[in-house]
């Protein structure tokens, strides 16, 4: 499936690279997508170390089993976030290895060069987390959501990798209730929705105002592949 982007969004394509940068209410997100991230033999060491690996199942507050596999990292081994009212062991840390310091540090140096480069008003990060999402095949998903500002800030800059199986990643701008920030309810006048496909060792940059006006969603395919998601972000709590 081809990258659909909306035409009322501007874009930036500059040989591989693709950047994004819807502007609403007058700030700016930036999407950006870079291709062919690890070298081989890199690719080959991640992703063995993330077969090996035992996730974690759950359930979420209303008792529903999460439609995906996960395992939580943060440096200094903290809760994903304290403030919320219940506690599963999904968010509880992970020990960091030498193999995933190695990717994150790689991450964290390409997610700022390419701030530098397409984006330079953005803060660049200093990821210190990593989220692990494995989904066994088409039918994992993970429904509209913003990333929470009480773990990562109201304008973080979050860079996913995925190695594996080709999902899509969805956007829709949201109609913003700034006193419920849970609120995913879609803006059902909004020209600005849009839809990338997230391919085998590509990664992918949210940042700037990303999280304020959109939501974003990986939904059902039919895809019988595994995908595994490594979701890096600076965790400011």
């Amino acid at each position: 499936m081809e990258k659909s982007y909306s035409k009322n969004i501007p874009t930036l394509y500059d040989k591989d690279i693709k950047c994004l940068y819807p502007i609403i209410d007058g700030e700016c997100s930036f999407i950006c997508h870079y291709p062919n991230f690890l070298d081989e033999q890199e690719k080959q060491v991640l992703q063995k170390w993330l077969e090996n690996k035992d996730y974690k199942e759950g359930k979420s507050i209303s008792g529903k089993e999460i439609p995906r596999l996960q395992l939580w990292y943060q440096l200094e081994n903290k809760y994903f976030n304290d403030k919320w009212k219940y506690r599963y062991d999904r968010w509880s840390s992970q020990k960091y290895d030498d193999i995933l310091e190695s990717i994150q540090l790689k991450v964290n140096n390409k997610t700022n060069k390419l701030i530098e480069e397409y984006c330079p008003f953005i803060t660049k990060p200093k990821i210190n987390s990593c989220l692990v999402n494995k989904y066994r095949n088409g039918n994992d998903s993970i429904k509209p959501h913003r990333d929470t500002p009480d773990s990562f800030g109201e304008y973080p800059t979050i860079t996913g990798l995925s190695i594996g199986g080709k999902r899509n990643i969805v956007f829709r701008k949201i109609d913003l209730d700034l006193r419920n920030y849970n609120s995913m309810k879609k803006d059902n006048n909004s020209v600005m929705d849009f839809e990338m496909e997230l391919e085998d060792n590509s990664l992918f940059i949210m940042a700037g105002a990303s999280q304020k006006y959109y939501s974003h969603e990986i939904p059902k395919d039919f895809s019988k592949d595994i995908r595994y998601s490594l979701t890096f972000r600076e965790f400011i709590q």
